[in-house]
């Protein structure tokens, strides 16, 4: 029983894959980051190397594991009680400024408590997000002017310089690789965009189908062209493609401090599945 902890990414999708498709949907995070990293390689968000963790059962069962990609901080799945402490032990040895977790909210929290506890350090909620999962899709009505279309390599330049303003918006460090994260996107029709009289005023991407689910991120619009129903028409177009390209789930994140984006996903008849959080540490 313990903890395994490694930078070698084959070890972790061979030891810890199964366990992490057991729920995908719930796992989502975890599973489309390992997707992204072995496609896109390990350098893909920082340029540090990755840390990935597995927690073994006394019966040899793999029942909880964990990511980092520096500058990020760790990604737990839900944590069994009595893998929290040495989680905390283990990584302190690696990375004794780790800078956060994240993960569902009682495990996210409870290492978090954990690691300033052993550490002397404050912990700080930076955000709250709750993970929704589409029912049946409601469009918006009335639709606002306009239409979709799959993003393009012509639109590779506007759909960069929004990422950046999203990344801004959330208080996330800027992508390693923005134009990596963009051109992953357009490989796979995975951005949306809602245009009026031929300029774009919204997008929404999507990563690829992997397990039969799919998450939407980003959604964004420019802070002049909020407010008018485009980010919840990109986000129906968006969804529409997810559907076609054979997405059983198709989830996102919202900001619980949000009101007005978490109200818009329910509208369009997402529903809540559970709450994940980040904690600064230090």
């Amino acid at each position: 029983m313990g903890w395994t902890i490694t930078e070698d990414v084959s070890a972790y999708e061979r030891a810890a894959g199964e366990f992490l498709l057991s729920d995908p949907v719930r796992h989502t995070v975890l599973v489309t980051v390992l997707d992204r990293l072995l496609r896109q390689g390990l350098t893909v968000f920082g340029g540090a190397a990755p840390h990935f963790g597995w927690w073994t059962t006394p019966g040899g069962e793999v029942a909880a594991a964990f990511f980092r990609t520096p500058p990020f901080g760790i990604v737990v799945s839900p944590l069994p009680f009595e893998a929290i402490t040495p989680l905390v032990r283990d990584y302190s040895a690696i990375d004794p400024a780790l800078p956060a977790v994240s993960g569902p909210s009682d495990s996210a929290r409870a290492v978090a408590e954990v690691w300033a506890r052993s550490h002397g350090t404050a912990v700080t909620l930076r955000r709250a997000d709750r993970l929704y999962r589409l029912g049946d899709l409601v469009p918006p009505e009335p639709a606002p002017d306009g239409r979709g279309r799959l993003a393009t390599d012509r639109d590779r330049a506007l759909a960069i310089e929004w990422l950046l303003e999203f990344t801004r918006d959330i208080g996330d460090p800027p992508p390693a690789h923005p134009d990596r994260m963009i051109d992953d996107r357009l490989t796979h029709d995975g951005l949306s965009l809602w245009e009026v009289d031929g300029t774009p005023v919204s997008m929404a991407g999507t990563g690829p189908v992997v397990a039969e689910t799919i998450r939407i991120a980003p959604v964004f619009t420019p802070k002049p062209l909020r407010a008018r129903g485009f980010a919840a028409a990109a986000t129906t177009f968006a969804c529409r493609q997810a559907l076609a390209s054979g997405a059983s789930h198709i989830m996102l994140f919202a900001d619980l401090a949000n009101p007005t984006s978490t109200a818009l996903y329910q509208r369009l008849g997402f529903r809540p599945l559970g709450d994940y959080d980040i904690y600064r540490l230090g």
